[in-house]
């Protein structure tokens, strides 16, 4: 009983930032997003000339950096949804922060310190993988146990990219960047089909049920494979054919889950608007082999729905864990989401047909992404750092 009390009041005296995954690592994520972009700003405008190769660096850190701290803070806090159980907070999750903060650092001083960035970042994938498989197991929750799998090809593709990068491997930083970006996508269609008609028709003022169909979702996630291993490994007319259906499919699949309802709730219109940017991507894949698209247009088109997908997530997540009103979220959301959506137009649609300013709307674009992370950090970091407004922990 002495030990129960003693830990009730260590969890009442602890940081209100250090009780959940999300608090420390979306607030590392929004601020990192914007300063990783800032950063990149610089170096395509060439403002500031480095040594090392800034694609690479950009790739990997919109990744490993910035998507893979949204991905653990979300998984941190939805593992204990799905189990019942306390994932780590307190010193142990400050130091999955304080390992992040470490690699993003230690990128931009150059190649003498790729080796302790590695060391850095596998702190960060290997502990997040532990802190978030164990509950899973502990409680006999196979059915999300898949999560381990994806966050350990995250590891391996990370490492991949640091051997080739000290030399070890030849291609090895374009294979870890690619095949980590194509499971964030699988996991982000995972996430899509798990959440968005469910957010839909809880939120939507009519009594619905959305279509959802067992052929789709199969078809979507072998094509999605095959896909994904063409277009890194071989790049033969499979990636086009397999780009085609899952556009085919995913478009099925929206025209079952669109409401108009969806357009008086950022929450909601910000994952379909990225689903949208999704299934451009795959066409974009396609129309790129008959006609020359500017160099990673459908890539950028996958990224940024990326960017706005995890946005949307953090923001409600952060409502609702903090004792907040998922329903009532931020005005300024619907202006953070639609900074995003012109980044997108900039960055992608723009650059197809006008390409002879294809630097100026790069800028362009960089610069609404920097300030819809920034805004999105200043109106949410009060929530990261105070406690919950329902007083429970966490």
């Amino acid at each position: 009983m002495e030990i129960k009390t003693v830990l009730i009041e260590a969890q009442s005296k602890m940081p209100a930032f250090l009780r959940s995954g999300f608090r420390v690592l979306f607030f590392a994520a929004g601020l990192g997003s914007s300063l990783l972009m800032l950063a990149w700003l610089l170096f395509f405008s060439k403002q500031i000339n480095v040594e090392f190769n800034t694609h690479y660096w950009h790739a990997h850190e919109m990744i490993f950096g910035y998507t893979m701290a949204v991905i653990v803070g979300f998984l941190l806090t939805a593992t204990q949804n799905w189990t019942k159980l306390k994932t780590t907070n307190g010193y142990p999750l400050l130091s999955l922060g304080v390992a992040w903060l470490i690699a993003r650092v230690l990128f931009v001083m150059g190649d003498d310190y790729v080796f302790y960035q590695l060391i850095a970042d596998l702190y960060f994938l290997v502990f997040s993988l532990l802190f978030i498989t164990t509950p899973i197991i502990k409680a006999k929750n196979w059915q999300n146990l898949a999560i381990f799998f994806k966050l350990l090809t995250f590891t391996i593709a990370n490492i991949l990219f640091y051997l080739g990068a000290l030399g070890y491997i030849e291609n090895g930083q374009y294979l870890g960047i690619y095949i980590a970006f194509y499971t964030v996508v699988a996991l982000i269609l995972m996430m899509i089909r798990r959440l968005i008609p469910v957010f839909i028709e809880h939120t939507v003022s009519r009594d619905i049920k959305l279509k959802n169909s067992k052929f789709l979702d199969l078809s979507s996630m072998v094509l999605f494979v095959v896909f994904a291993i063409d277009i890194i490994f071989f790049k033969t007319a499979i990636t086009q054919i397999s780009a085609l259906l899952l556009f085919i499919i995913h478009s099925i699949r929206m025209f079952y889950w669109y409401d108009s309802e969806i357009w008086n709730k950022p929450l909601l219109w910000g994952l379909y608007v990225a689903y949208g940017m999704i299934n451009l991507a795959f066409l974009l894949t396609v129309i790129d082999h008959f006609i020359t698209l500017p160099i990673n247009v459908a890539i950028h088109s996958f990224a940024i729905a990326i960017g706005l997908i995890t946005l949307s997530m953090m923001s409600r997540v952060s409502l609702g864990h903090t004792g907040r009103n998922v329903f009532a979220p931020p005005k300024a959301l619907s202006i953070i989401f639609s900074m995003l959506i012109a980044a997108f137009i900039f960055r992608v649609i723009a650059v197809i047909f006008w390409s002879e300013y294809y630097q100026q709307f790069i800028i362009i674009a960089q610069l609404f992404w920097i300030i819809a992370f920034g805004l999105f950090v200043y109106i949410y970091s009060k929530m990261f750092f105070q406690k919950r407004v329902d007083g429970s922990f966490g």
